[in-house]
């Protein structure tokens, strides 16, 4: 009894070649371009990364910044007032306000640039910015009330203005424990997203293992088909009997 043909039984060796190769061609096209979009997708994620690391260390940095700047503000103030009646020191440690009034302002305004790229939502800045700029004409307007400048004079403006710079200090303090928890924040959410897509990786590696597999086997099993068909095709024609004369 003949036993039935198979699926490819029917498929002349030929077209069987041309199947395997066109599918192992398809399979290595597909393979291929799932790679390379893995690897461009894998760098533009470093690269983020890279850079979003950066931005958040900058923040970090340029608020300590500012608050640093605005504490050593607020000393060179106290300066004036105890040492100003020389007016050389009174120079000195004018200019040196000026210019740590100054960095507060410039760390602060760029502390606002950094948050707002990386996307981090710090609304206290703003109002810091404007706190700190009324904190620099108070002062300057105190100063120029009460001239010149002696003991007398420096003990009224103490005591008019004493404090002033609380609220400031404390709001900078904060936007520095804010910018460093939003930062840890976005870390671990960096971290969570890694995972997960180096999971989905994984899943995917496993498929195109399994692909590979699958490919390989198919084409041994072409393989191991068109030699029994050859094989075959040869002994029918080498065994056709002789047609009687």
């Amino acid at each position: 009894m003949k036993e039935p043909d198979g699926i490819f039984q029917s498929v002349s060796p030929r077209r069987k070649i041309i199947i395997s190769i066109g599918m192992l061609t398809i399979l290595v096209i597909v393979i291929g371009l799932y790679g390379l979009a893995a690897i461009v997708e894998s760098n533009q994620r470093l690269h983020r990364s890279v850079l979003e690391g950066q931005a958040m260390a900058k923040a970090i940095d340029t608020a300590r910044l500012a608050q640093v700047h605005l504490k050593q503000q607020v000393q060179e103030w106290k300066n004036i007032l105890l040492r100003g009646q020389e007016k050389d020191l009174f120079d000195k440690h004018l200019k040196a306000f000026d210019e740590e009034d100054r960095k507060t302002n410039e760390y602060l305004k760029s502390l606002l640039q950094i948050t707002d790229k990386a996307q981090m939502t710090v609304p206290q800045i703003v109002s810091a910015i404007h706190k700190h700029e009324k904190l620099g004409k108070q002062y300057r307007e105190v100063l120029a009330k009460y001239k010149p400048l002696d003991t007398k004079n420096a003990a009224l403006i103490d005591k008019s203005i004493r404090g002033i710079d609380r609220e400031l200090t404390d709001e900078i303090d904060a936007i520095v424990d804010i910018v460093k928890n939003l930062t840890e924040q976005k870390l671990r959410e960096t971290e969570l997203i890694a995972k997960v897509r180096m999971e989905a990786y994984r899943a995917l590696a496993v498929f195109i293992i399994f692909l590979m597999i699958a490919a390989v086997a198919f084409g041994i099993f072409n393989i191991i088909s068109i030699t029994r068909d050859l094989s075959l095709e040869n002994n029918k024609n080498g065994t056709e009997p002789e047609d009687i004369q």
